[in-house]
């Protein structure tokens, strides 16, 4: 065995979910190791689009992706065409369901980069913040016990051998995780919904496309086949297809990709790269167990999804940021051990959702290349601005108020502002200089006073020095330093003058109050103890 190495948390994965654990448990100055058995970054476009919570839960830890990646024209995502052949009639056009597209409901938008631009900034990020990725190193092994795991890497070129020793293992190794195989979890859902040739190819269609702008191009010459554009001269075309007459996979030679291109184009004379060409299962399935001991799962190791929605690989980014801060209290014994089991409390049941509505959107895209369908007989998907935004987490990790609708999403045009959602988007004047409340979460706990509950900071102050913890605090109001000008923190959270409301380092509602207590202190160190597993305290 060579040489041995150790760390606080070891990745197994560095695509976007593994590369995003890396940045955000660097953030949080978790001693992080992300090993991937690829020689480099992928080189696939993958996924395209950063949702706008996404960005925001970057923007948490100072990167700014749109700052940061080289962008699509995002007039692209504005609507879908339904055409004969791309050169040819255009049969309709509709707008694609729009994250936030209200800034009242986000400072930011989201963000059109294909995947293989956007894991080298990840990459970069990671390393800077200190984290630590080795590519070209496989996960053979690993055994956990009471104390860590213990797993072997090997390097893929020289077969060299070495020992990582780590407190957690992080299982960012795609839908064929071999991590969550070794663990013997299972998964569910509809499962196999078909298999879908995709070909990656170059070409100048300036003709065909005649100026218009769109996301996807569904095309009738092919049934079921789109055309989308990617960056840097690329296009995908993307179609069903079924076994070969023999009940084998099917093939497609680059001859036969370039012939379905052409004819999906509908320029027959047509020059073209065929730059790769595949067959994939389209799946939806979630894994049963989010967790078993020291090791989790997470992206899409955890689940799979068909990508129409394009929520699938920014769930594994909510993922790990989920468990980055958590990760981080308990290696920085802040927090008890059973902070961590609250990551498949919470994490799964969205999971489940986000993959259920992909499953109908995917129903509704096919519908739409079939005339004949009856829209009574698609599934109807959520609101999309709630899948996006509204999820609600129920777990110990949170101080939850007795009545509870029981609803798994929320409207974030209807906020509640009850624990377990995201604390929303809420323009105030900090000292005087204006940003959004989300500018204040990402490091440690926030909590936000009522103009008359100053007395709830003093109680965070003390708390925080009695934890040894982390609690940024305010007051809200014309002698605080926070001026709300449009009464938004009332409107969104629910904050009276009187009441507080704590929120987590991850931008999640834990608690709050609409009035005093006779002991503030006492009250909110018990919150804080109850959060973070530190002993159970009444509250």
């Amino acid at each position: 065995m060579g040489h041995r190495t150790s760390a606080d948390v070891l990745v197994a994965g560095a695509r976007v979910a593994g590369l995003s654990a890396g940045v955000f448990l660097a953030h949080h100055g978790v001693d992080c190791l992300v090993v991937e058995r690829s020689p480099a970054p992928s080189v696939d476009p993958g996924m395209r689009e950063l949702s706008t919570r996404s960005v925001e839960l970057f923007r948490q830890v100072g990167f700014d992706p749109r700052k940061s990646v080289v962008l699509a024209d995002r007039d692209r995502a504005r609507c879908v065409l339904r055409v004969v052949t791309l050169a040819g009639k255009e049969i309709l056009r509709f707008p694609l369901p729009r994250q936030a597209g209200d800034s009242s409901i986000s400072p930011v938008d989201g963000v059109l980069c294909d995947q293989d631009l956007l894991e080298p900034v990840l990459l970069e990020r990671v390393r800077g913040a200190g984290g630590r990725v080795l590519f070209g190193s496989e996960l053979v092994s690993f055994e956990q016990d009471g104390s860590g795991v213990r797993a072997v890497v090997r390097s893929v070129g020289s077969g060299v051998e070495r020992v990582v020793r780590a407190g957690y293992l992080v299982a960012c190794d795609g839908a064929r995780s071999p991590v969550r195989e070794r663990l013997g979890i299972a998964r569910g859902g509809p499962g196999d919904l078909g298999r879908q040739l995709t070909v990656l190819f170059e070409a100048d269609l300036d003709e065909a496309v005649r100026g218009r702008h769109f996301s996807v191009c569904l095309v009738e010459r092919l049934p079921g086949a789109s055309l989308t554009p990617r960056q840097r001269g690329r296009w995908q075309l993307s179609m069903p297809c079924g076994p070969a007459p023999d009940g084998t996979v099917e093939t497609f030679p680059p001859e036969r990709c370039a012939e379905l291109v052409r004819e999906a184009v509908g320029l027959p004379g047509l020059c073209l790269a065929i730059r790769w060409a595949r067959v994939e299962p389209i799946t939806a399935l979630v894994a049963e167990r989010f967790r078993r001991g020291r090791v989790f799962l997470a992206g899409d190791a955890a689940h799979v999804m068909p990508a129409t929605g394009g929520l699938s690989g920014n769930t594994g980014i909510q993922d790990v940021h989920n468990l980055a801060w958590k990760l981080a209290a308990v290696t920085r014994r802040t927090a008890g051990e059973e902070l961590l089991e609250t990551y498949e409390r919470e994490r799964r049941p969205i999971a489940v959702t986000t993959m259920e509505d992909h499953v109908a959107r995917a129903a509704v895209v096919r519908s739409l290349t079939r005339a004949e369908t009856s829209p009574a007989s698609v599934p109807r998907p959520h609101d999309y601005n709630s899948v996006a935004f509204g999820a609600r987490y129920r777990s110990a990790a949170l101080v939850e108020e007795r009545s509870d609708d029981g609803d798994a999403l929320e409207d974030p045009l209807r906020p509640t502002g009850r624990p377990g959602v995201r604390a929303g988007h809420v323009p105030v004047l900090l000292d005087g200089r204006a940003i959004s409340l989300l500018d204040l979460y990402g490091h440690g706990f926030v909590l936000l006073a009522g103009e008359g509950a100053a007395v709830w900071c003093e109680a965070a102050r003390r708390a925080a020095a009695t934890l040894d913890v982390a609690v940024m605090s305010y007051v809200v109001g014309p002698d605080g330093q926070l001026r709300d000008r449009h009464d938004g923190l009332r409107r969104v959270y629910g904050l009276s003058g009187t009441g507080a409301v704590l929120v987590r380092p991850d931008g999640v509602i834990a608690w709050r109050t609409t009035g005093g207590a006779d002991d503030p202190h006492e009250t909110l160190e018990g919150v804080l103890r109850r959060i973070l597993h530190r002993g159970r305290t009444a509250v």
